[in-house]
């Protein structure tokens, strides 16, 4: 029997070499009270040794005591597992006889081996006795128990654990991961396990004993698992680690944002109301605003707002706006109105009301438009004649335009609610402040009215009580004990000294006269003269010693304060505003360069001398937006402003309001002032603000006109059925073969997609073309196969119509090979052969989804793909788009021109319209990941929200199906509100003829009516109807499934004529009188839904016209190719007859020989003689033939004289001023007539061209990085412009000076660039200038650092957010300033990212210019930034606060003053520098908190700077820091003094380097103005 060793407390352990077994001696020896004394002992004598242990702390290091606290808690976690499993051994007790059955059954039968189990106790000095006595083990002693063995190799590695654990210690010290300590502890495990087989003496088994163990039971791997898991468990910080672990620690940010699993994306998620409600943005913005979360104002209050600001139609029936003939509008075509409408004054008080209800319905509520439009509907209507008709209050895109002004209600309410508190916290410090002009007026009225007026509510209360609210400030500042900076005393505010004496003496009122004023039967209130003449009292307030040295100036000074308290009037700005709203129009005066840029084809050529237009008619037009662009290019200035009339009457109103009835001199003099204030005050102040709101508020009028467009366009795109061929039910999806040839080019083979029925591919193939035999019969064969029920054509050239011709002619052999050839009787069975809007098709085949969902289709099968799903459901195929909806083009030249935020609102309410129109069957939504990408427009949902219920009924739902609608809410995926806005859209499919209906447990079994759009609030009319149509009784339907009759009414082929003698007229008015409120609309749509309830009553699939799918693949209109218009041909066959020509966009154009010449020139006999191939002609076009994708020409010149060269896209404008168009066309044509006089310059050179700089551009677009092109430059004979390819759409414009030219029409022998550089000939100028510069770019683009300009932003901040210890840089071309890059860099991540800072460098021939310092390389480049930005940090670090700079320490290792003394800035020792400064004291500059913009105005010298500053690289230096490193002087730094350049270490200007190229002798010689 072997000794076992026991632990190092003293404590036995049992041996038990025979298994299990145990007899009574046994449970003696466990009983024994001095063996438990002794174990007691020992463990007392453990934390006794512990106690001691604990004594010694204090003279043990940090690590050393943590390591022993380690160690003692391994140690009682080892004692704690073995009394567990010493208590588990003793509760489980064999018999004898039992225990030799089991041994029996092992086949280990004998004798009985019953022996007393003894404890060992392991004594100082007893290994030799434990090595004599130990057994050699057999076989049987491996079915010892498992934890008796989990035992022995515990107290195997106590021998080693303190030697192992120090080497964890030191090993986990030196930085080894977690997982690499678990990974090199199993494989000193695995060495142990080998060298125990080498060498099995070494763990008591003999070699024999060991090779019978190995064959039975293996090496043991098989459960290195366990073992694993068991490390695992052994430490505790891994737990705690693994407790900890977030989303943002195991994934990118940017996928995490991407996927919608951030905070707060959870928390929209959960909230029970409509996601679209808790975001003031579209939710597919990448980059949500969150709604305020307060509580709505008094929807009455907001209804008597925003009632009339809905709509025209709203405004002229309820409001008694607009004049008699203002609605309905006139229709543009014909000039008639399609109905006449009446006025309903008498129902103004009830359309108020529902205004209200609407807004109590979508604010306090939550309820979302859809449902309200569907569901509600009666709640904005009235019921007249006995119910026999209605008037609808509100129609569906009117709600969403309350919903809209809303919103603006509750930003206006809550300023005014700031304004409030602030006068409330004036109050509370000044009890007797009393103001009823703001209390009774402004507040609860005029700040009412609008943003601007509620702002301007704020700044009238501070502008009164400034010297109050700068008091609460620093009141509220010492509560919070926050420290705050000291404001400027504004010394020019003489309101408080003597001259508001004068002031007063003016005897006007503000406040009253903005009331009079404001009110059009206000009466005014004549001021009361004082009985002095003004220039005389002034001279009281004027002379030696006091504030004013003239009587003038003292009334200017008074003037000058009354018109700052009447500009300051929130009432009369409003007034202002709709003066100018009313009055105002607007002029446009072009540029000089808009003069030469803006030609009669250019898209602004209509509005170029636009002259006097009233602004009121810029409403309903996307022009103003146009004009706006082109004051942006700086083609056109705007101004906005009143005629010379209208604002003289306006001024004379407020003068009236303002002057005294006397008529004396006195009385005059003063009228007089009051009038010139009055008129200051209007032209100088009212009126140019007002100017300013104006252009903002036809820019919003504008912008929401286009985004309601292509809302309006896209809802007509997709809110249509699938296309639906001849024998298919009404809303059947089909199955549809999809062909596409791409391009069209000889490569490009036709690839043909199958989808079924359910959208599943069946087939994806490819022919080389249908005109063969072979592959004509092979599509053939599969549309014989597959029988679709349309085929579907697509294509990026013209060249998809020859597609369609040859798939037309081979299912036309299929149908004569089937049917028979009698024309008559086989259009019937010819498949469906159409174009579809390839749109979406377009994004899908180029998306990185498409890519990842079929990665062995070809980019043309994923195009066929994209009109195959267009196909079979339009709505689809645009939900799935998500964001990239916004690419889509729905309405041409305007779209570009608002932003992409307000036009993602728009499109994205347009698809909740089409979506909830439709209602989804959510049960095959679930199913079904393509069509999931519907779920977030249901009313009520998001695509978070949406994620949620997809996740929810997975995982909570057996096979993914609902039984029925209230399982929303018995499994908690909806709350109250979400369910109310949800339920009914989502229907849920199920057998209407096997339904067995109980009226037990309804909450488990399928409702015929979830299969309805009914919503389950209706749920009991619905089934009253039912119970009226069958004529049953209440008696007949007790005791039944309340739903049993509508099931037994929808499966009743009559159902519609028994619903149809229902009279809903007298149900709904009943309903009314008993005060359930108007139910006309809802009953009426429950009778439809019951006769329909699968009907799709959506319009037909949108087939396009001929010339839309001309655009569509041509991108030809009746624009561009109409009748009448100038078009430019190629010949590419002539024949005798006639010419075949093609144009430029590929259609075919073909020329008859009668249309060659006029009549009364020679005759032309064959075109042959006249035309030939590769031939370019003019021509016009006289009868364009979309279907066959051609036009018919003439070449007569009678047809060209009368052509038209160019359409524009808007109709002309009537208020251009026609004597400027006349004057500036006519100074056009002289300037042409001189130039033809002039003697156009030739220079000798392969790569020169008569260009102006936007016709070179266009040259290069289709050219190569790096190609060139020189032309003449508009500075002179004496100069060229070399014009070169940087990127794409980037361009380079180089001003080439010529010096020492032999003539005025020679080359230079000297060519200079940029006063730097200089070239003899133009070759050389191109290869060591513009190609050195090309190479330097393309050396920057091969760098890991680069990134493209669009991608750059994302990059960093990812990166940064993704390792939030760490700073980023990177590099991309700089589009804006041709000839840089930029070098932007990210050291600070926020919540949305940080703000990325941006420095140029410009790229010379041969080297990169950062600032000052020109390096020849990449590598050399990023350690100049590293130093200059470190020598930043380095100059922050002495004042101010930078983040991650501390203050007053030395940033980098060893960068300490040297000598301990301040250096001059000069480098005079260690002295204090004394120019401009204290004596004595060491300047200190102001330190802004933040790397400012780095382009700023040029490095000026200051303070004993070298000229060069620290950017030039001076002996010793590098990269353009000072040569005495970061020991010596350091520059001024930012904020200094005016005069003191700024830094990073490298003389960059204050605000950094430079905006534009450096001008003089160091620049690189783009000319930004093109020349």
């Amino acid at each position: 029997m072997s000794s076992r060793s026991a632990s190092p407390e003293g404590e036995g352990e049992e041996v038990r070499p025979y298994g299990d077994e145990r007899d009574s001696s046994e449970e003696e020896s466990e009983d024994d009270p001095e063996e438990a004394k002794r174990i007691a002992e020992g463990f007392i004598v453990d934390e006794d040794d512990d106690d001691e242990e604990g004594d010694e702390d204090e003279e043990e290091t940090p690590e050393e005591r943590r390591r022993r606290r380690k160690e003692a808690k391994r140690r009682k976690k080892k004692e704690r597992a073995r009394e567990r499993r010493h208590r588990e051994r003793e509760d489980v007790e064999l018999s004898e006889d039992e225990l030799e059955l089991i041994n029996e059954n092992r086949g280990l039968a004998g004798p009985s081996q019953s022996r007393p189990l003894k404890r060992l106790r392991r004594r100082s000095g007893s290994g030799a006795s434990e090595d004599e006595g130990r057994a050699v083990p057999t076989l049987q002693d491996m079915f010892r128990d498992d934890e008796e063995r989990r035992d022995r190799d515990e107290d195997d590695e106590d021998d080693m654990m303190d030697f192992i654990e120090e080497d964890e210690e030191d090993d986990t010290a030196q930085g080894e991961s977690d997982e690499h300590r678990r990974q090199r502890k199993r494989e000193e495990k695995l060495r142990r396990r080998e060298a125990a087989k080498t060498r099995p003496e070494l763990a008591g088994v003999d070699r024999a004993s060991w090779d019978e163990v190995y064959a039975v039971f293996g090496d043991g791997q098989d459960y290195d698992w366990a073992l694993e898991g068991e490390d695992g468990m052994e430490v505790d910080e891994d737990d705690e680690i693994k407790k900890d672990l977030r989303l943002e620690d195991v994934f990118d940010p940017a996928e995490i944002k991407a996927r919608r699993l951030q905070d707060e994306d959870k928390a929209i998620a959960n909230m029970d109301r409509p996601e679209r409600h808790q975001l003031m943005n579209s939710t597919f913005s990448d980059n949500p605003v969150f709604a305020p979360d307060t509580l709505y104002p008094p929807p009455d209050l907001a209804a008597g707002w925003a009632h009339t600001k809905i709509s025209l139609r709203t405004q002229y029936l309820f409001c008694g706006l607009h004049d008699d003939d203002a609605y309905p509008p006139v229709n543009p075509l014909d000039g008639t109105r399609s109905y006449i409408v009446y006025r309903r004054p008498d129902l103004a008080a009830e359309y108020i009301k529902a205004v209200s209800t609407a807004l109590n319905m979508m604010f306090v509520q939550h309820l979302e438009v859809p449902y309200l439009w569907h569901y509600k509907r009666d709640a904005f209507s009235v019921l007249e004649n006995q119910g026999q008709s209605a008037v609808q209050f509100l129609e569906r895109d009117e709600l969403w335009q309350l919903y809209t002004l809303g919103i603006r209600f509750r930003a206006i309410f809550e300023r005014n609610q700031q304004t409030q508190g602030l006068w409330e916290k004036i109050k509370i410090r000044r009890p007797d402040a009393q103001d009823t002009y703001l209390t009774t007026k402004l507040l609860p009225s005029i700040c009412m009215m609008s943003i601007e007026s509620a702002a301007e509510g704020g700044d009238w209360l501070s502008y009164h009580y400034a010297a109050d609210l700068k008091a609460i400030k620093e009141d509220e500042a010492v509560e919070e004990g926050a420290k705050r900076l000291p404001e400027r005393a504004d010394s020019e505010d003489l309101r408080h000294g003597p001259i508001m004496k004068l002031v007063e003496a003016y005897g006007i009122s503000v406040s009253e006269v903005a009331m009079t004023f404001n009110d059009p039967e206000g009466v005014p209130v004549p001021p009361k003269n004082v009985d002095k003449m003004p220039t005389d009292l002034g001279a009281e307030f004027a002379g030696p010693g006091l504030a004013f040295s003239t009587a003038d100036q003292a009334l200017r000074a008074a003037s000058h304060i009354l018109t700052t308290e009447f500009a300051k009037d929130p009432a009369i700005r409003q007034q202002t505003r709709d003066f100018m709203a009313a009055c105002g129009v607007a002029s446009v005066t072009p540029t000089e360069r808009g003069m030469n840029v803006i030609d009669e084809y250019h898209l602004y050529y209509t509005f170029k001398f636009l002259t006097n237009k009233p602004v009121h008619l810029f409403k309903d037009s996307p022009q103003f937006l146009h004009m706006l662009r082109a004051e942006e290019e700086g083609l056109i200035t705007i101004a906005l402003e009143a005629d010379e009339l209208q604002i003289q009457n306006f001024v004379a109103s407020l003068t009236r309001c303002c002057r005294s009835n006397d008529y004396g001199e006195i009385s005059t003099a003063w009228n007089e002032l009051r009038a010139d204030v009055c008129n200051e005050l209007t032209r100088k102040y009212l009126v140019p603000a007002a100017s300013k709101w104006l252009k903002e508020h036809l820019k919003t009028e504008a912008e929401e006109f286009v985004a309601e467009r292509c809302r309006a366009e896209l809802e007509l795109r997709v809110n249509v059925r699938p296309f639906a061929g001849p024998g298919m039910e009404q809303g059947e999806i089909p199955s549809v073969l999809a062909l596409s040839n791409g391009k069209g080019e000889i490569r490009d083979a036709i690839m043909a997609v199958m989808l079924d029925d359910d959208g599943n591919i069946r087939t994806q193939t490819k022919f080389d073309n249908l005109r063969d035999e072979a592959d004509k019969y092979s599509f053939i064969e599969l549309v014989e196969k597959r029988k679709p029920k349309v085929v579907v054509i697509g294509g990026m050239s013209v060249q998809a119509a020859r597609l369609r011709d040859d798939a037309a002619g081979a299912l036309r052999e299929l149908a004569i090979r089937a049917y028979g050839s009698n024309p008559p009787k086989l259009t019937p069975y010819l498949t469906p052969l159409i174009f579809v809007n390839d749109a979406t098709a377009r994004l899908y085949m180029n998306s990185e989804e498409a890519e990842n969902e079929f990665p062995n289709l070809p980019l043309n099968g994923r195009y066929a793909l994209g009109l195959a799903r267009y196909t079979q459901n339009p709505l689809n195929a645009y939900c799935k788009l998500g964001k990239q909806i916004s690419s889509v083009t729905f309405m041409e030249h305007n779209q570009k021109l608002i932003s992409q935020e307000k036009l993602l609102v728009s499109l994205e309410r347009g698809l909740v319209n089409s979506v909830c129109f439709m209602g989804i069957e959510i049960n095959s939504c679930v199913a079904d990941p393509y069509q999931r990408s519907m779920l977030p427009f249901i009313s009520g949902l998001g695509p978070r929200k949406a994620d949620a219920l997809v996740h929810g009924i997975q995982k909570q739902v057996s096979g993914g199906n609902l039984v029925n609608r209230l399982a929303f809410s018995d499994l908690g995926l909806f709350g109250p509100t979400v369910f109310e806005n949800v339920a009914g859209f989502l229907t849920i499919e199920s057998d209407l003829k096997d339904m067995l209906l109980e009226p037990e447990n309804p909450q488990e079994q399928p409702d015929p009516l979830d299969m309805t759009r009914i919503h389950p609030e209706d749920y009991e009319f619905a089934q009253k109807m039912c119970q009226d149509a069958l004529d049953l009784d209440v008696e007949d339907v007790t005791d039944r499934h309340k739903s049993e009759v509508v099931q037994t009414l929808m499966l009743d082929d009559k159902r519609a004529q028994k619903l149809g003698e229902l009279n809903l007229d007298d149900f709904a008015f009943n309903l009314q009188q008993q005060g359930e409120g108007n139910k006309r609309h809802a009953l009426g749509e429950i009778v439809n839904e019951l006769i329909r309830y699968r009907a799709d009553r959506r319009p037909a699939f949108y087939v396009p016209t001929e010339w839309e799918v001309v655009t569509m693949l041509t991108g030809e209109t009746e624009r561009t190719i109409g009748r009448g218009l100038k078009v430019t041909a190629t010949v590419r066959k002539a024949i005798p007859a006639r010419v075949f020509c093609q144009l430029e966009s590929g259609m075919d154009a073909v020329l008859e020989r009668d249309y060659v010449a006029d009549e009364d020139q020679p005759p032309v006999t064959s075109c042959e003689e006249v035309f030939k191939p590769r031939q370019a002609i003019k021509a016009v076009v006289i009868l364009p033939e979309p279907n066959r994708f051609q036009v018919r020409i003439s070449t007569r010149a009678s047809d060209l004289v009368q052509a038209v060269a160019f359409l524009q896209p808007f109709r002309d404008e009537p208020y251009n001023d026609l004597a400027r168009k006349a004057a500036a066309e006519d100074a056009a044509a002289a300037k042409k007539r001189r130039q033809a006089g002039k003697v156009k310059r030739v220079v000798n050179h392969p790569n020169w061209h008569v260009l102006n700089s936007g016709q070179a551009e266009q040259f290069l677009a289709s050219q190569h990085r790096g190609d060139v092109v020189i032309r003449p430059s508009s500075k002179g004979p004496d100069h060229l412009a070399v014009t070169w390819k940087v990127d794409e759409d980037v361009y380079q414009h180089i001003d080439v000076q010529e010096i020492d030219k032999p003539n005025e029409y020679s080359v230079g022998r000297i060519l200079r660039v940029a006063g730097r550089y200089s070239y003899s000939d133009l070759d050389e100028l191109i290869i060591n200038h513009v190609k050195a510069i090309a190479r330097k770019l393309d050396e920057m683009q091969m760098h890991e650092k680069y990134k493209p300009e669009d991608e750059l932003e994302a990059y960093l901040k990812n990166y940064v957010q993704a390792h939030p210890g760490r700073s980023m840089y990177g590099f991309s071309i700089d589009s804006d300033r041709p000839g840089y890059v930029k070098l932007c860099f990210l050291n600070k991540s926020t919540k949305d990212g940080g703000v990325i800072q941006t420095w140029p460098v410009q790229v010379l021939p041969g080297a990169y210019k950062l600032n000052n310092a020109e390096v020849p390389g990449v590598t050399e480049l990023c350690n100049a930034f590293k130093l200059q930005y470190s020598a930043r940090l380095a100059d922050q670090g002495s004042g101010g606060k930078t983040p991650g700079i501390r203050v007053g320490r030395t940033p980098l290792p060893g960068g300490r003053t040297p000598g301990g003394r301040t250096p001059a800035v000069g480098g005079r020792g260690g002295a204090t520098p004394v120019a401009g400064y204290v004596p004595g004291r060491t300047p200190m500059q102001p330190q802004p908190g933040m790397t400012p913009n780095p382009y700023g105005a040029p490095p000026q010298q200051a303070y004993g700077m070298p000229p060069n500053g620290y950017g030039a690289p001076p002996s010793g230096g590098a990269y353009g820091l000072p040569p005495q490193g970061y020991g010596g002087p350091q520059p001024p730094q930012f904020g200094g003094p005016p005069g003191a350049p700024g830094g990073y270490g490298g003389g960059m200007p204050p605000g950094g380097p430079r905006t534009g190229p450096p001008s003089g002798p160091a620049g690189s010689g783009m000319n930004p103005e093109r020349a």
